[in-house]
């Protein structure tokens, strides 16, 4: 048995239909979202695809929110969705519910594989749905570095995506006879120079500058329903700690030599890189007039050596989305 079967067994649910390679339902604009009313022991979604959320042993959701009058509202991609918790209870929404003595649940909003421009279009699609909204947190951040390193083409003015290549390997029109050739970083045609992904403050600058450019229409928006708003920069394994626990590092050795998550994004693991990067996004935040916080400081002082907090590099364990619940609910 691996690593991952013996220490993540609920992993094998979000691989049947929660990965590129499961069930991925394309819908216009999104590009794909999750498979809509899904059941599982490990995770259910409502008639839209959401995620519930529980607390008290009620379950709540964007498109099925029990008549409550009121929410929070946790946005964000695929460690908001809950990639790694064994039960909807131990989502980081969940989790925020549950220790959070305000009264209002928090929804989850997250969206798997979402880049900034997917998470506020998915907001002003089902906006209609949500009950009065309270306060907004955007736990987010990292995949818009992690993509800034597509090719230009890909990129282009709201940034890339994930799939990005199978999209626009369908729709653009390329001369009869032409062969493609697959490189890291996107196609190129067989005998032409692939282009180089830009250098790592160009990944940095294009990925704050994008995401606070969507951190100003979230602003607006949640102005306009008098909610308050804060940016959490979410955090890797990498940028906390340099060695993580025991378990951690059998499921990251592990997964390492399945795929290619070191030798693709192995250049944005750093602590240097967190830190440029979160200057970037908190000054921009400052003159945005919206709360910025970098989450990953917090969780390295008050993490123990021993503590398992990721089931991967970027996703947590179910007493990793309690952890850093708590010190989500200490700083906003």
């Amino acid at each position: 048995m691996s690593a991952r079967e013996e220490l993540t067994p609920q992993m094998a649910d979000y691989e049947k239909k929660f990965t590129d390679g499961g069930e991925v339902r394309w819908l216009p604009y999104l590009m794909y979202f999750h498979p809509a009313e899904h059941r599982s022991s490990a995770i259910n979604t409502d008639s839209s695809g959401f995620r519930y959320s529980e607390r008290g042993g009620v379950r709540y959701s964007v498109a099925d929110h029990a008549g409550i009058p009121s929410a929070r509202l946790l946005a964000g991609s695929s460690t908001v969705f809950g990639i790694g918790a064994s039960a909807d209870c131990w989502t980081l929404s969940s989790r925020l519910s549950e220790n959070d003595r305000r009264g209002a649940p928090w929804l989850n909003f997250g969206g798997r594989s979402f880049n900034s421009t997917q998470e506020l279009i998915l907001f002003t699609l089902y906006r209609h749905l949500l009950p009065k909204i309270e306060e907004i947190v955007l736990f987010s951040g990292f995949n818009n570095l992690g993509l800034a390193r597509q090719p230009s083409q890909n990129r282009l003015e709201h940034g890339a995506f994930f799939n990005c290549n199978q999209f626009f390997d369908a729709f653009r029109r390329e001369p009869a006879g032409r062969r493609k050739g697959l490189s890291l970083f996107g196609r190129s045609d067989v005998g032409e120079p692939v282009e180089l992904p830009p250098s790592i403050d160009a990944q940095i600058d294009y990925a704050a500058d994008l995401t606070l450019r969507h951190m100003d229409v979230w602003r607006a928006l949640a102005a306009d329903q008098g909610a308050k708003l804060t940016f959490i920069l979410q955090p890797l394994a990498g940028w906390i700690r340099p060695k993580g626990s025991a378990q951690e590092e059998a499921l990251f050795a592990e997964l390492d030599r399945a795929g290619r998550f070191s030798d693709v994004y192995g250049d944005i693991l750093t602590r240097d890189v967190c830190s440029l990067y979160a200057a970037k996004l908190s000054d921009g935040a400052s003159q945005l007039g919206v709360k910025f916080v970098n989450i990953t400081p917090f969780i390295a002082e008050a993490l123990k050596p021993e503590q398992w907090l990721f089931v991967d590099r970027i996703h947590f364990t179910d007493q990793g989305h309690d952890f850093v619940s708590k010190l989500i609910l200490d700083v906003i």
